[in-house]
């Protein structure tokens, strides 16, 4: 299983990190909390890599590379020092490799294969469907399987693009990876239907990492096309602001929410200032409509969109009121 690499760390903003670097490079994660959990699966797949934390509560990372080497010998094994390069192991056994940490994707080791997901679970046979979706569109091939009730894993350009878990036709998880970001259930379902003219192969079911749909099927595909539908109208008053003015960034995405659904340029980080612009006026201003500021380099503005929507924006510095009259005159032609 040249894709397949088993995951360990106890604490969730690290484990977060690591997973999406990795999935990032190729890889196809198995995430583990639990350090009993992680054995298991070790004992009965054989997985390509094993990615251990250095900290792990209740346990250590010299002795999972111990298990690790007698029950999973040929799988490599690398240890994410807790700070920098370095890592302090006292096991007899030694890792292949020491990473550091945050994950930089370049230093990142790679799956030995990049084929069409060539990981299929031991025993089990050929792949039983494989197509494009300008045949056989990504809904209609979703309902097919839901309607036979079947089990089975939808891998996008060999699991590069996206990947869909269903079990006896209900769809469990969803992962859509674009532009270096991992978007997951009814968002990365509604990406994914975005998305044509890709490789499909259904591959023999595997229980996911985690589930991230909640809803039956049919219900799942009609969120993702209502959310769909919403995406492209957010991509329209993005693309009508980023006309009017020369913006250095763009985004729209939830108020509540620590990133954007959608961003042009440095639109991301203009939206997280603009969160923790208005989580700071709160206790003193409540519920603020709309906000524009200064930085040492660039303007900001931001201003609420219907009920829970954040449209943030930056521009050259001293131009701040000049964009948030940009973003008020595009939300009122587009009737927002």
């Amino acid at each position: 299983m040249h894709h397949d690499a088993v995951l360990i760390a106890t604490m969730q903003h690290r484990r977060s990190a690591l997973e999406q670097a990795l999935s990032q490079v190729g890889w196809r994660v198995s995430a583990y909390q639990n350090v009993n959990a992680a054995l298991e699966p070790l004992r009965t797949r054989p997985y390509a890599a094993v990615f251990c934390d250095e900290y792990l509560r209740g346990a250590s990372a010299g002795g999972f590379l111990a298990w690790s080497r007698r029950i999973a010998p040929d799988a490599r094994f690398y240890v994410i020092a807790m700070n920098g390069e370095r890592a302090a192991l006292t096991a007899v056994h030694t890792p292949d490799e020491v990473l550091a940490f945050p994950p930089d994707e370049a230093a990142l080791p790679r799956p030995l294969q990049a084929t069409h997901w060539d990981a299929q679970a031991p025993g089990l046979r050929d792949v039983p469907l494989e197509g494009r979706t300008d045949t056989i569109g990504l809904a209609e091939l979703i309902e097919m399987l839901a309607l036979t009730s079947a089990s089975a894993v939808i891998a996008l350009d060999g699991g590069q693009v996206g990947r869909l878990y269903l079990d006896n036709g209900q769809l469990e998880h969803v992962v859509s990876l674009r532009s270096g970001a991992e978007a997951n259930g009814v968002h990365g379902l509604a990406e994914l239907l975005e998305r044509v003219d890709m490789d499909f192969q259904v591959l023999p079911y595997r229980h996911p990492s985690r589930r991230t749909v909640h809803v039956a099927t049919a219900a799942a595909l009609t969120e993702a096309a209502r959310v769909r539908d919403e995406q492209r109208r957010d991509a329209a008053l993005l693309e009508a602001i980023a006309g009017a003015i020369d913006a250095h960034g763009i985004a729209i995405g939830a108020s509540s929410g620590e990133r954007p659904t959608l961003a042009r340029g440095d639109g991301a980080a203009a939206f997280a200032s603009a969160v923790q612009a208005l989580a700071a006026l709160k206790p003193t201003a409540g519920a603020v409509s709309h906000l524009t500021w200064e930085s040492e380099r660039q303007a900001l503005a931001a201003l609420r969109v219907g009920d829970d929507q954040l449209l943030a924006a930056s521009a050259t510095r001293g131009r701040s009121l000049v964009l948030l009259a940009a973003l008020v005159k595009a939300v009122k032609q587009r009737g927002r």
